[in-house]
């Protein structure tokens, strides 16, 4: 763990702008959010939803909303880190619970769905697809071999000829670039990716 005088250091430079900082920050911690997250995700959830994938999400509105973090002395970054990963992950419970009746209204409105709404999401289809191209090509591959096709991490790891702790922070670093440069990171969610044949995915 890093002591707290070079956390305060890191934290300062990362409010500065400098992203190699905050990903100094987050490492550390990784695997205890990754830890509290799954243990507020019940099983069911768990099949639907990757805890990487809330840990992405809790990454990039860390990220976004650092500005707003205030120090107040030793520990106070990693419990406003676990705050933001709790909520992130209370999200997925409201909207999981919330999804059978979300789908529904979503079949509804897609039987009579305008012309315009159908635009609109080609549109925006097309806006994600831009970002994507952005990226590097090791960003891209990742996001497309996880996100589009489905694999898993172990598979992904054999085809990229890397480690799957290696794979997992390239997906993470993926996902937070797409992010920015979607420029929604509120409403974007890419598919769910999947879990090993273990059936976690377990930090580095």
């Amino acid at each position: 763990m890093l002591d707290d005088i070079r956390v305060k250091d890191l934290v300062e430079l990362a409010q500065s702008g400098d992203l190699q900082a905050f990903d100094e920050l987050f490492e550390p911690l990784r695997s205890r959010l990754l830890a509290s997250i799954r243990t507020k995700l019940s099983p069911a959830i768990r099949q639907r939803i990757d805890p990487e994938d809330v840990l992405q999400d809790t990454y990039v509105r860390g990220l976004h909303s650092l500005s707003r973090f205030k120090w107040q002395g030793e520990e106070s970054f990693s419990r406003w880190l676990q705050a933001i990963a709790s909520h992130v992950a209370l999200d997925v419970v409201r909207y999981e619970g919330r999804r059978p009746a979300l789908r529904l209204e979503r079949d509804i409105q897609d039987d009579a769905a305008s012309p315009s709404r159908g635009l609109r999401r080609q549109e925006r289809q097309e806006r994600l697809m831009k970002a994507l191209r952005t990226l590097s090509p090791d960003h891209q591959t990742v996001l497309e071999l996880s996100r589009m096709e489905g694999q898993s991490i172990r598979k992904i790891a054999d085809q990229m000829e890397r480690s799957e702790s290696a794979v997992k922070n390239l997906l993470l670093r993926a996902t937070r670039q797409l992010k920015l440069a979607f420029g929604d990171t509120a409403s974007l969610r890419l598919a769910p990716a999947p879990s090993d044949e273990t059936g976690t995915i377990d930090g580095p």
